[in-house]
């Protein structure tokens, strides 16, 4: 069983999404699940023992750093997290840990790097209380003192600010060209800008989006089938769902829910 805390930031919502603290119970040795891409850049940090992940079946299980940064990734891994396993998180926007990191993010795409490789970590642990909302105010000071005010006046920065936010306001249905047009920029200048600030592409982000507001959709109404969802999701047919669902999760959507998700429920709604 895991279960969730989360805290909606004070100082920095426009850039930090939810703090969020997470602890896995003691029902059996480990908890392992397949985790769905989310299109959201997050700093992770595991206070008592570190989790396990792979990406393929055939590859060998990777220990994971005590404070990480995962890069976007366009496939599904697998996690396994402890009994007794306590974390917590930092979830930004799919375009707001440039800002913090200074770092594009497609140098990060598919990896998972030690938060000390990428960041100033001075001052991180002494932010971990005993209490979760005092932990969770403690970040939020430790990152308004990390944050480049350069790039968020940077245009470019505010032309994937622009675009970034009609992707998630519509779930990842959202017809990029009007977008860009109004901007008047070139397609491979908007590509450039969003492996930069992102760490993939605005029709990755979108196809991302979409396939976890199909995931929300069915959780949300179990008495709908997969036919009904695939439409209310913004899916042409069948068949295009399943082709999507099938390139970021490995599976089939209705493998998928015969099986127990509660990390990707979670963050599907976070």
């Amino acid at each position: 069983m895991v279960s969730l805390q989360t805290y909606t930031p004070v100082m920095l919502p426009h850039l930090v999404k939810a703090f969020w603290y997470m602890e896995v119970g003691h029902d059996s040795a480990f908890y392992e699940e397949e985790i769905v891409p989310d299109g959201h850049n997050e700093i992770i940090i595991y206070l008592n023992d570190t989790s396990a992940r792979k990406g393929h079946p055939e590859d060998e299980w990777a220990i994971q750093p005590d404070a990480f940064i995962a890069g976007q990734t366009l496939k599904g891994h697998k996690v396994k997290m402890f009994a007794g396993a306590r974390l917590y998180g930092i979830r930004f926007y799919p375009h707001t840990s440039y800002p913090f990191l200074k770092t594009p993010l497609y140098h990060m795409a598919d990896g998972v790097f030690s938060l000390s490789e990428v960041l100033n970590t001075e001052g991180l642990w002494s932010c971990i209380t005993d209490v979760p909302k005092q932990t969770f105010e403690n970040l939020e000071r430790w990152l308004c003192e990390k944050i480049s005010f350069k790039t968020l006046n940077d245009q470019g920065y505010k032309y994937v600010s622009h675009l970034t936010g009609h992707i998630l306001k519509n779930n990842g249905m959202l017809n990029m060209d009007s977008i860009k047009h109004t901007w008047d920029i070139s397609d491979k200048y908007y590509g450039d800008l969003f492996k930069k600030y992102v760490g993939i592409t605005p029709k990755h982000l979108c196809n991302i989006v979409k396939i976890n507001h199909f995931i929300s959709n069915k959780i949300h109404h179990p008495d709908l089938n997969l036919t009904e969802c695939t439409y209310e999701s913004g899916y042409y047919d069948q068949s295009h769902l399943i082709k999507s669902f099938h390139q970021f999760t490995g599976t089939s959507p209705r493998k998928y829910f015969e099986d127990e998700h509660q990390v990707s429920n979670m963050f599907s709604e976070l």
